[in-house]
């Protein structure tokens, strides 16, 4: 519970100034805006600040490419890897028992948190890119992108099975 208090707390020193930067955004670069051709929502929690959005298995669907890219772990079924994307801008928390194995930024800058096996937090702010970053960390608790820019596009995630 500590670790989504002190998040929107720092979600909420962030918005503020990145709400003027997002509005910007939008009005000047429509060229840049995420489109989505996906609603799936099989890992979901939920938005809890502003209009960020989450498609389930995009990266293996070929959508969404310039999207915040999560290879999720959710050890469910024969196969327990799904890749998110996250496109937009706000805070996205992430049900109990999600952890998170690779992210690729895509066109997006923000901030991951969560908790490792051993109950320690982590954090860790991503910026556009086009390739994967293991991260293999037990819990995500939450999605903070904050803006985007540019082009960059994320390909199928690390685990064949996506």
């Amino acid at each position: 519970m500590r670790v989504a208090t002190v998040f929107t707390g720092v979600a909420a020193c962030t918005v503020g100034a990145a709400t003027q930067v997002a509005n910007a955004q939008d009005a000047a670069h429509t060229a840049a805006r995420h489109t989505s051709k996906n609603t799936g929502h099989a890992i979901a929690d939920g938005r809890s600040y502003g209009s960020i959005r989450m498609n389930a298995g995009c990266a293996v669907n070929g959508i969404d490419a310039h999207w915040l890219h999560v290879s999720a772990y959710t050890g469910l079924g024969d196969f327990p890897y799904q890749s998110n994307c996250y496109g937009y801008f706000g805070l996205w928390n992430s049900p109990p028992g999600v952890g998170i194995a690779a992210q690729c930024g895509g066109n997006n800058h923000g901030l991951l948190v969560g908790t490792t096996a051993a109950g320690s937090k982590w954090s860790t702010g991503f910026g556009p890119g086009t390739k994967w970053r293991l991260l293999n960390e037990a819990h995500l608790y939450g999605i903070f992108i904050n803006s985007w820019t540019g082009n960059d596009a994320c390909g199928l995630g690390p685990y064949w099975y996506e």
